[in-house]
């Protein structure tokens, strides 16, 4: 095909006829042009298709990532549930007539948890600018809902809570003048020097006190609070689930 087009060139110029083979170089060029444009346009196409087919396979992936929230969510919501009915069993102190202290101690609200997030598929979207070629804003806004700001706001919460409960497990260690229980247990555990009716008696009473109350209705609202927006967060992973199953 070039050498066709030399030839042509050439018997413009013997000829002598200049005008035409200035219109035919033209009109090569054109083409030439033309063509580019074209083997870009292709290129670009092919490039397009290669990233949403990525995306679509990182958006099945985060299908998974946000199955994997669900459950850990769940986990969640039933630690805080747990959490929450202890603290209102301490401040119904009648309950404990026949409870160790062992047991009562471990109802004690000393214990949080972190924000429990999987966000490796949207890591690999965000950070390989994908979310532009979803083609849907609605998908977009949800993702970054989830996955920015609300986890932002999760994180402050769960920081919050972790601040508060070390400070009320300062408090109850140092109020109590009893042996703290392990947490778990050894091969020939340590008996207390106190007996049972003291140590029980002891917790009964920093519980019982106004300090000792008032630490336990703070940390109630505390999980009550975090609890609403664990739940409010397991919807949002099971909405984006069901609006990414719709876009694929």
């Amino acid at each position: 095909m070039i050498k066709l087009f030399r030839n042509i060139r050439k018997k413009f110029l013997s000829e002598g006829k200049t005008n035409n083979y200035l219109k035919y170089a033209i009109g090569e060029i054109i083409l030439v042009v033309i063509g580019i444009l074209i083997a870009l346009q292709i290129n670009n196409w092919n490039q397009n298709r290669i990233e949403n087919n990525r995306a679509r396979k990182l958006l099945k992936n985060m299908v998974e990532d946000l199955a994997t929230d669900t459950l850990m969510l769940n986990q969640s919501i039933t630690n805080y549930e747990f959490q929450s009915n202890n603290c209102v069993k301490l401040l119904n102190d009648s309950l404990f007539a026949n409870t160790k202290a062992d047991s009562i101690f471990f109802m004690l609200p000393l214990n949080q948890a972190g924000l429990l997030l999987t966000t490796q598929a949207f890591d690999k979207i965000n950070n390989a600018s994908l979310t532009s070629l979803l083609g849907s804003s609605e998908l977009d806004q949800a993702i970054s809902e989830y996955y920015i700001t609300s986890a932002e706001y999760a994180e402050k919460q769960f920081t919050w809570e972790e601040q508060r409960t070390n400070k009320d497990e300062d408090f109850w260690l140092d109020a109590l003048q009893m042996e703290i229980p392990q947490y778990f247990k050894v091969k020939n555990n340590p008996s207390y020097k106190q007996s049972e009716s003291e140590r029980k008696q002891e917790l009964l009473r920093v519980i019982a006190s106004t300090e000792g109350r008032q630490r336990i209705r703070f940390a109630l609202d505390r999980k009550q609070m975090i609890l609403y927006s664990i739940k409010i967060r397991k919807e949002m992973a099971i909405d984006l689930i069901s609006q990414i199953k719709k876009y694929l």
